[in-house]
């Protein structure tokens, strides 16, 4: 009796031997298979939001990652390169935040110097030159690329005519510099005028030509542009406006650029006229773009597929930075956004969303500063123009204050213009010699907030002589907005008594 019992006791022990083992070699088969078969990750473009996005991804997961760049540098600024072309930055080298190395030890695969050439959504890969990249998630963030005037019958810039799209341009174009006396800038935008203020430092004479009758035309009111004018000026720029500049295809031989009515003499041509949306793949893949010319996503930012018969959005495809249309938080309407922030923002929410963690992209105000020389300025919001175009009617408010307390040393001016919609505000510019950049910030979270004019009138601010006026300039700009209302409805009213009286006389 007692060795039956042992013997089934032996039995069952090994029985449940067995199915553990069974169960331990289940288990390593999955994590084998886990391992075989990572999610393949691939990023076309390397820039601010493409790069970003690996890191994210890098983080919060162990897929695997490969980034395409037809740059030849990883993850620098390029908003610090007029920075350097006017020596307050050493070197282009100091502004590559990450080198390479860095997404090596990540398991990041960075390949430099690679052009895709096609995305085929339904076999699910990516082919360049060298090979085929097989993806499970897709995300398209190739920027944009430098509007350039056709001026000729080619697409090739002449000699001596420079862009800034990446880090080696900015590297040519320093060189070219070191040899030459006059350079002229077409386009007046952010880049535009820091790189004419950077060329001033270094003792070039700068000419900015701006087809537009206001410089940043389409970020700032004309008051607030002309004071930035003002500024270059006294900087020695030469600064022409409204006026369209041709440079011939000859250019490295004439040496002269075509300006109205005008021939100016220069030795470079820097083209700083804006730029487009690199959609070219996404639009041959039949991802559909929007009417802004970026491409269009939804609020996780997944792309559409432009193919009628499958009209959706597709969970494995994502977009962001520069080639992206996004919400604008007044208008409602699609738009393009050019900021580095909102490249950087968009990379955040591509990696939480392909790893899992579902975030939403909201309507955007787009805060911007800009720095020329001494002077800081910026905006958030829409302009008057916009609002124009778009039918809204506004109320505005203009001050010119100071920095600090009248009496305080290096006391500096600043000038603030509110823009407001049925009392609540819609947008902000400001220019001034300090605290543009903090002001913006706020304003900006007034807007999202909308706050009125009653909340501005009665915020509290703070106050100490080295950094403010005891009546904050802010406070001066809202109740200028007030006295433009009053004026507006007494001369309203004057006209409807007017009016009265003219057909009581009929």
């Amino acid at each position: 009796m007692g060795s039956d019992s042992g013997t089934e006791s032996a039995v069952d022990e090994i029985q449940k031997a067995a199915k553990s083992d069974e169960k331990f070699q289940e288990a390593v088969s999955a994590q084998n298979l886990e391992k075989k078969d990572p999610i393949k990750v691939i990023i076309i473009g390397g820039g601010a939001c493409g790069m970003a996005v690996a890191t994210k991804i890098r983080r919060q997961s162990d897929f695997e990652i490969t980034v395409i760049s037809r740059d030849s540098h990883t993850a620098y600024s390029h908003c610090g390169i007029p920075f350097v072309l006017g020596r307050e930055i050493k070197s282009f080298e100091k502004l590559i935040v990450k080198p390479k190395d860095f997404f090596k030890r990540n398991r990041i695969d960075v390949r430099l110097n690679e052009c895709v050439s096609s995305i085929d959504l339904d076999l699910k890969v990516v082919r360049t030159g060298e090979r085929t990249y097989p993806f499970d998630k897709l995300v398209i963030a190739t920027g944009s690329l430098p509007f350039i005037p056709l001026t000729g019958s080619t697409n090739v810039l002449p000699y001596g005519v420079f862009t800034l799209r990446n880090l080696d341009d900015g590297v040519l174009f320093e060189k070219a510099l070191k040899t030459v006396e006059r350079v002229c800038i077409i386009g007046a935008g952010t880049i535009g005028i820091e790189c004419a203020v950077a060329l001033s430092r270094r003792g070039v004479k700068a000419i900015l030509i701006n087809r537009s009758k206001n410089l940043l035309s389409r970020q700032l009111d004309p008051d607030i542009s002309e004071i930035i004018r003002e500024h270059l000026e006294s900087l020695g720029i030469e600064v022409i406006s409204g006026e369209l500049a041709v440079y011939p295809e000859n250019f490295w031989k004439e040496k002269i650029l075509y300006v109205g009515e005008r021939q100016l003499p220069a030795d470079l041509v820097l083209l700083a006229s804006g730029v487009k949306p690199e959609v070219s793949l996404a639009l041959e893949a039949g991802i559909e773009i929007g009417k802004a010319g970026g491409i269009i996503v939804n609020e996780i930012l997944q792309v559409k597929a432009g193919d009628k018969a499958r009209e959706e959005f597709l969970p494995y495809v994502y977009a962001g930075g520069e080639c992206v249309e996004v919400t604008d938080l007044i208008t409602g309407e699609a738009k393009l956004s050019q900021l580095g922030t909102t490249a950087r923002h968009m990379a955040d929410i591509i990696g939480n969303n392909i790893t899992g963690k579902s975030t939403p992209l909201g309507p955007l105000a787009n805060p911007w500063v800009a720095v020329a020389g001494d002077l800081q300025f910026g905006g958030v919001g829409i302009t008057s123009k916009e609002a124009e175009s778009h039918g809204i009617k506004i109320n505005t408010g203009f001050s010119l204050s100071r920095t600090r307390a009248s009496y305080y040393p290096g006391r500096k001016d600043l000038y603030i213009k509110l823009l407001f919609k049925d009392d609540i505000l819609v947008g902000a510019q400001l220019a001034g010699g300090e605290g543009i950049k903090e002001r913006i910030d706020a304003l900006s979270l007034a807007i999202r907030k909308k706050t009125t004019i009653r909340d501005l009138l009665d915020l509290e601010t703070c106050y100490t002589p080295p950094v403010s006026m005891l009546v904050d300039p802010l406070r001066l700009a809202v109740k200028a907005t007030i006295r433009n209302i009053k004026e507006k409805k007494g001369k309203q009213i004057q006209e409807k008594e007017m009016e009265g009286k003219q057909i009581q006389e009929k």
